[in-house]
């Protein structure tokens, strides 16, 4: 009993832990960043993120629940799901205008991106219906996480996966660290969060693994 305490304790700590390293690596790059706009709205990306967590946490229990209680295999989890979650993004794919990257084009919705693109290059739904494919191998996997695993150890993953693309977008240089001495904190909290959830994982194996939280 104590030794499972401690291992709660543990894993609540290390969760913790890659908590503080995310917002770390947050405020190093307002702080890296300056006066940018980025940085000006950090606050509302800050909000915005911890509502999203909230919200890919009662995700995550509800597809345990699925798993679990009403017996759905994951490719069945993932099919299923995506028809409430499509419904629920039709208004904002025909009503919410978004700022793109095109010269010579204001706030467009995703609808009318879409329009655009089947005028100007068709072939590019292609590439759009492999993402598709790909997206429902990526659910696929997540959801067999959740029902091997535990809601909380995948989402602890995906925060993991977060981290690994940082780096990877450094290494081929599509991103760029802040300026001295940010970017040696913003390296420090990247590799502390891919730490805490190494140890989370070691922690959890050692006992015992699928005790869901």
């Amino acid at each position: 009993r104590i030794s499972g305490d401690t291992s709660s304790i543990m894993e609540i700590s290390l969760m913790l832990a890659g908590v503080f390293f995310a917002g770390l690596a947050s405020v190093a790059k307002e702080e890296g960043a300056g006066k940018s706009d980025e940085a000006t709205n950090l606050v509302l990306g800050l909000i915005v993120g911890g509502l999203s967590l909230v919200a890919c946490s009662l995700y995550l229990i509800f597809a345990q629940w699925l798993g679990k209680d009403v017996k759905l295999n994951p490719l069945d989890m993932t099919l299923y799901m995506s028809v409430p979650a499509a419904l629920f993004l039709l208004p904002f794919i025909f009503y919410m205008p978004h700022p793109v990257g095109w010269k010579g084009y204001g706030a467009l919705t995703d609808w009318q991106v879409l329009h655009e693109v089947l005028t100007y290059s068709p072939g590019v739904m292609s590439l759009i219906a492999l993402s598709g494919f790909f997206a429902i191998m990526y659910n696929t996997l997540q959801y067999t996480m959740v029902s091997e695993l535990s809601a909380t150890h995948t989402a602890f993953a995906g925060n993991f996966n977060k981290a690994a693309t940082i780096v990877m977008s450094l290494a081929l240089g599509m991103e760029a660290l802040p300026p001295a001495p940010w970017g040696q904190v913003t390296v420090f909290a990247i590799f502390g969060g891919i730490s805490s959830f190494t140890a989370y994982s070691v922690v959890r194996a050692s006992s015992g693994g699928k005790a869901g939280h």
